[in-house]
């Protein structure tokens, strides 16, 4: 069973680079290239479940050399995978006949393995070759369409924010491995802050989550994610379902040597904690649906970055699969939503609830909430930190504000029954997989995780900004304030010189 563990394992990492190699091989007059890339990458993805079964059954990959072999690893490759090739696969319909599918086939693949080096990484030097390797094809993903003068911008951005974020990483990395003469494994980083000064420690750490920040697009590395949006779609999908999470992986991979430093942790949620509620203002006046995507996902980035700075690393963990494939769904169905959008905007506007209404729909939704998560917390996970306990109360808090926002608009017997039902099954099963992945991932020693009080700003500034939004009377000019602010921040600037368009190149399919 050990051989068959290694054998399947390396399948699963080399799949990827495979792909690379018969994209790039094939005639592109053959129209096969992204299926054919599509396919080998997804044989990769069955190995990775194979993987995943027998580490279950004790066998795990080879945790010696390169490798770390623990459980995040086994689910971040099956996770990585798996996106890969159901995106791969919907591009192949989506790149019918377009003259860049070898270029999307070829990059997508480069992403893909360079990713799953990062996340399967178990030394530092492995981990940064394939973090940056990831930007890199990232990079070259976001310039598919290279003649589009919005795609050249939203490649600069990227480039230039990973760039200055990148840089702190490959400083981190080499003071570590010149402290101890060479490479050093990730579970054993905190070993080596132990024979550094302390202010060095300090310093490598706020370093190592400057990286984290950049590339999970968080405060102050926020504005280059709005400016992919003329990325294709299959580029998008990969881009918010994948690479925005690198950098809660980082943290957790660092995190022997980044959570004891309570000022790192700190700064990790305090940046969340900014993009959250920057991303939740500006999204509401996104009249588009992939934009309104993409400060969603820049507010998921921030909650999960909020979780780690708390030391929540399995709710980060859990965040950061749930969020990667309901954000993939999202935008491989975002045509569907961009017609469904347009047939709600012929629907009447609604009647203005009354205040009756308004208070009733909020206790109710306030009782339900409370009720549910507290049963489900106390069949399912009687044991809890206080970290997870305050986590829970602000999953219980957004909970609230949207039931209570479906009950304002419609209350009668079947939707208060609907949520009731959606909310007892959505509740423990987040409950029931949060106890699941906090007996997978062992929190790191001597942390020094951010107050869980802290979570009071952050609700209340979202409490806050609900209301400016949905009572522009009592408001008054702050509304309008809030409004002209959170429209200007998400305009896009244009390109500085104005370049003609091309139309995308089609072949011409017999």
């Amino acid at each position: 069973m050990r051989v068959m563990g290694s054998v399947v394992f390396t399948i699963a990492v080399t799949a990827p680079w495979v792909a690379v190699v018969v994209a790039a091989l094939l005639p592109a007059s053959t129209g096969t290239v992204a299926r054919a890339a599509a396919w080998v990458t997804g044989t990769g993805a069955v190995a990775a479940v194979a993987t995943g079964l027998l580490a279950v059954l004790g066998e795990r990959p080879p945790s010696g050399g390169l490798w770390a072999g623990d459980p995040v690893a086994v689910l971040m490759l099956m996770l990585v995978l798996w996106l890969s090739a159901v995106i791969q696969v919907f591009a192949v319909r989506y790149l019918r006949g377009d003259l860049r599918q070898r270029w999307f086939a070829v990059w997508a693949n480069a992403l893909t393995g360079s990713t799953v080096v990062m996340v399967c990484a178990g030394t530092v030097v492995t981990f940064t070759v394939g973090w940056i390797a990831a930007g890199l094809c990232l990079v070259f993903l976001l310039n598919t369409y290279r003649s589009l003068p919005q795609a050249r911008q939203g490649v600069r951005r990227a480039g230039l924010s990973f760039l200055i974020a990148d840089a702190p990483l490959v400083v981190a990395v080499l003071i570590l491995t010149l402290a101890v003469g060479g490479d050093v494994r990730l579970a054993q980083v905190g070993s080596v802050a132990g024979i550094l000064p302390e202010g060095m420690v300090v310093a490598v750490a706020l370093l190592l989550v400057v990286a984290a920040l950049g590339r999970s697009a968080q405060f102050p590395f926020h504005r280059w994610l709005p400016s992919t949006l003329a990325a294709p779609t299959p580029v998008s999908a990969l881009l918010h379902a994948g690479v925005v999470n690198a950098g809660a992986i980082l943290v957790i991979r660092f995190s022997p040597l980044i959570a004891p430093v309570a000022v790192a942790m700190l700064v990790i949620f305090a940046a969340g904690a900014a993009t959250l509620v920057y991303a939740a203002a500006v999204r509401l006046v996104k009249p588009d649906v992939k934009g309104r995507l993409v400060f969603s996902t820049a507010g998921q980035m921030g909650f999960m970055m909020m979780a780690v700075g708390l030391g929540a690393f399995a709710a980060a963990v859990f965040h950061l699969l749930a969020h990667a494939l309901y954000k993939s769904a999202l935008f491989l169905s975002a045509g569907t939503g961009v017609a469904r959008h347009a047939e709600q905007r012929t629907w009447p506007a609604p009647e203005p609830s009354s205040r009756s209404r308004t208070v009733a729909a909020a206790l109710l939704a306030t009782t339900l909430t409370v009720a549910v998560l507290v049963a489900a917390k106390v069949v399912l996970a009687p044991q809890a930190t206080p970290a997870s306990l305050a986590l829970l109360g602000f999953v219980a808090f957004t909970a609230v504000v949207a039931i209570a926002a479906g009950l304002r608009r419609t209350m009668t017997t079947a939707t208060l029954t609907a949520a009731g039902i959606g909310l007892t099954v959505l509740g423990f099963f987040y409950v029931a997989f949060l106890g699941l992945f906090d007996s997978l991932i062992s929190p790191a020693a001597s942390m020094q995780p951010a107050s869980p009080w802290l979570l009071l700003i952050p609700a209340a500034l979202l409490l806050g900004l609900q209301w400016l939004a949905r009572s522009p009377r009592t408001a008054g000019g702050m509304h309008r304030v809030l409004y002209m602010w959170a429209l200007a921040e998400s305009t896009v600037s244009p390109p500085t010189r104005i370049e003609p368009v091309r139309a995308r190149q089609k072949e011409v399919v017999a």
